[in-house]
């Protein structure tokens, strides 16, 4: 039973920790594009005076980066309405007359073209969920969590979770003890007795140690991340060496 066992909650980061990004072959701003259009698309067709396509595109990758720089700085997180909304005021747009919601909704998230789940993933959230554990997903992503649910939808695990988060929507990027917090207290979880698996040593696996959750560094073969100092209670190849792990606790913590 949960409340007799070391651990009773799993966290998880989502892209390249459940979703295996190795097969993307266009960079950012080209998969980002078809979204951007659709983004101009809206505009044009209801009346606004936009710059050509080019710059409009060009325009909006630099507003998100400079978003992401300035929540570097303090870990407060990016969040996609005021994207839009700074994005939109740049371009001397009345906001009066847009509706963001039906902005976010033309945006058109979906699933990335080459971006699938890695192969163990469904069984190893069948396997925690079989053993009881509350799961949780903790992304930094500056969507809204419906935006991103579209694509857990798509690879049929939306409802492996009992609390799903992004960072757009809690207000903090991880490391930022404060995400880690909400989760768990959306669990009903304590830190000591939750793991937080990911794949970035600088944003998850810091955030993890810094909030006391045992961290599992996610390190498949593609990706070449440096540790820098950062120390991961454990380090795996592929999700299903985390039960193993997990089995491990619990026959520690009995001894």
């Amino acid at each position: 039973m949960p409340g007799q066992r070391r651990i009773h909650a799993i966290l998880f980061d989502l892209d390249d920790t459940l979703l295996d990004w190795s097969g993307l072959t266009a960079d950012f701003p080209t998969f980002m594009r078809p979204h951007i259009d659709n983004i101009y698309a809206y505009l044009t067709e209801r009346g606004h005076s936009l710059p050509d396509c080019d710059a409009f595109h060009q325009h909006y990758l630099k507003t998100v980066v400079n978003h992401w720089s300035e929540a570097k700085k303090t870990w407060c997180a990016v969040n996609f309405g005021r994207v839009l909304t700074d994005f939109c005021q740049s371009l001397g747009l009345d906001d009066r007359e847009i509706d963001y919601h039906a902005v976010m909704c033309a945006y058109d998230a979906r699933p990335v073209a080459d971006v699938v789940l890695f192969s163990d993933a469904i069984p190893v959230l069948e396997a925690l969920r079989q053993q009881n554990y509350k799961i949780g997903l903790v992304t930094n992503s500056m969507m809204p969590m419906w935006m991103r649910d579209i694509e857990l939808e798509a690879y049929e695990i939306i409802d492996y979770f009992d609390v799903r988060i992004t960072s757009g929507d809690t207000g903090y990027i991880k490391p930022h003890p404060f995400i880690y917090q909400k989760a768990l207290e959306l669990l009903d979880a304590t830190p000591d007795k939750a793991v937080f698996v990911g794949d970035r040593p600088d944003y998850d696996i810091v955030g993890a140690n810094e909030a006391g959750l045992t961290s599992v560094l996610m390190a498949p073969p593609y990706l070449e991340r440096e540790l820098n100092n950062v120390q991961p209670d454990h380090i795996i190849s592929c999700l299903s060496e985390l039960l193993p792990i997990l089995q491990t606790l619990e026959e520690t913590d009995k001894k």
